[in-house]
This record gives C-alpha cells, structure tokens and sequence, in this order.
C-alpha cells in the first residue's frame, strides 16, 4: 500500500513526457475529443473518438504509457457505432493531475468507477493492456455495475505468476539510465505488433521518457485468487502474448478457462507484451458484437 502521489521528476521531465505525449497522440484518428472528468483523487484527462448508439468502449493502457498505444485500435473499435474512450490513468504520466495518493485496488476501483460517473457512462465495454488490464480485472470483481465486457491483453501477475528475472530486467533498464539500453529492453518486452515504424518509436519515446522522469507511485498488481476469478460472470476475452517475457501465457490461459465462467482466450503464437494489431483489431470487435448480439453470427 502507498499512501504518495505519483509526480514527475522535476519541470523539464515533465515538459520532455508531455512532449513526447502530444507526438504519439497525433496518431489517434481524427476528430479526437479531449475532456478532463473531476473525481476526489484529481482530475482525469480522457480522450474520445467516434459516435453512434453502440455501448462505448473505455480504454486502460499499460504502465509507463498513455492513451497514445491504443493509436493504431481506436478505429477498429469505433467502425460498430461506438464511442471509444482512453483515460490517462491516474498516478501515471499525462495531462490527468492526482490530488489523492491511490494505494490499494479499492482506491483504483474508486477512481475508474467516479470517473465513469462523471463520464454518464451507464454501460460500458472495458479493455485493458498490461497493468491497464489488471484495472480492468479488478474493477470487474469490485463494482461491475456498469460493465458489460472485459476484455484483456496480458495484465502482468493477475492471472499467473511474474516469470523469474523480469521484475531484476526491469529495475536494471530504469536504473541504467542509458537510453539504448533502456530502448532494447523495451523493443524485447513489446514485440512486433505490427505497428507502422514511426508510430510505434513515438509510443516508445514516451515511455523511455516516463521511465526516466516519472516516479509511479501505485500499488502493484496482484495475483487475483480462485474465489475471485470464479466470482467475474462478466463476459471476458483474455488474449495473451504467446512470447511474453512477463508471465507464462500457458498458465494464465489454463488458470481462467478454468475459473471465469463466462470467458473466451487465445495465446497469440509469437506475441510479446505489446498487444498484436491484427489479431486484437479483429478478435476484439468481433467478442464486443458476439456480447452485445448474442446468437447472431
């Protein structure tokens, strides 16, 4: 449990992030709304893209990113009439300004559901990549009131155990301080997602920032127990990197085909932490129609 705020290191880091942040962001499709949504924790900044009578789609991206990385899936998500939503997660670098340390799940839970309040999301689909995912996970069990999916791409810890060494790789990589090295530790971790070159360096170059001039001060993810997962009858799609360097896939596939009754999996062969374009662009719309059309092919 923490009881800090999450901060930049100091006024240039935060104009090198936010810098950075702006770049990968005019990838996003356009028009793109901005809005920031106040909750007690501190103010949210939220993205938006596309219209229509769909339930929406609200974003959760990973650790040391922003909603820049859902760039190249925002469009696929919206083609079905939905309004797609990424939050600036709180206590991570961006425009989103914490007031209120978050220091366990319950706080996290509290944070996601008052800024879906203060979004008038009724229903909404919840996806979520890396620790993003874990938000979604643990916001399905504590109040999934308004959430009518869940879809995951490798939320680290939640479904299986850290996979020795990777938590020693990555402290290594922040504490180097050198960028070339901090570069192939995070090409490695990523993968190809099939990303265009130029998108993908400007995703990077914001979490190599933020690496460097961001301290995160955030609970860590846990692992989820049996009673836990057993307890989500949301209807789920976890997809996880059949390379991952985090965790073993395998396990974490076997542990939730067992214990989420209402769940659909793949192991993307070759896949790292990165979130495969073609495979999440087509497998995931298609689970949010299969959910809001049941029975209709």
């Amino acid at each position: 449990m923490t009881e800090q705020i999450s901060n930049f290191t100091d006024d240039a880091a935060r104009a090198r992030i936010l810098s950075a942040y702006d770049r990968a962001m005019a990838y996003w499709p356009e028009p793109r709304g901005e809005q920031d949504v106040p909750t007690r924790f501190g103010s949210t900044r939220v993205h938006s893209y596309g219209a229509g009578e769909g339930t929406p789609v609200l974003l959760l991206h990973g650790q040391s990113a922003t909603p820049a990385e859902w760039a190249p899936y925002v469009e696929a998500l919206a083609r079905a009439g939905r309004r797609v939503l990424a939050v600036d997660r709180m206590g991570e670098p961006g425009y989103t300004v914490q007031r209120l340390p978050i220091g366990s799940a319950d706080d996290t839970a509290a944070w996601l559901e008052e800024t879906l309040i203060g979004l008038g999301l009724e229903r909404v689909h919840l996806v979520g990549h890396s620790y993003g995912g874990c938000v979604a996970l643990q916001h399905a069990l504590r109040a999934p009131g308004r959430i009518v999916s869940l879809s995951v791409y490798d939320p680290p810890r939640a479904l299986a155990p850290l996979k020795p060494g990777f938590l020693l790789s990555a402290v290594v990589a922040a504490l180097s301080g050198s960028d070339s090295f901090q570069r192939r530790w995070f090409t490695r971790l990523v993968g190809d997602t099939g990303a265009n070159v130029e998108e993908a360096e400007a995703g990077m170059r914001v979490s190599l920032e933020a690496i460097n001039g961001f301290r995160i001060r955030l609970p860590q993810p846990q692992r989820m127990s049996d009673e836990e997962l057993r307890s989500i009858e949301i209807p789920t799609l976890v997809l996880l990197g059949g390379a991952d360097r985090v965790m073993d896939s395998q396990k974490a596939e076997a542990r939730v085909r067992r214990l989420i009754p209402d769940v659909r999996t793949e192991v993307v062969a070759g896949a790292g932490h990165g979130i495969p374009l073609e495979i999440f662009n087509r497998r995931v719309p298609e689970f949010l129609h299969e959910v809001e059309h049941p029975g209709i092919g």
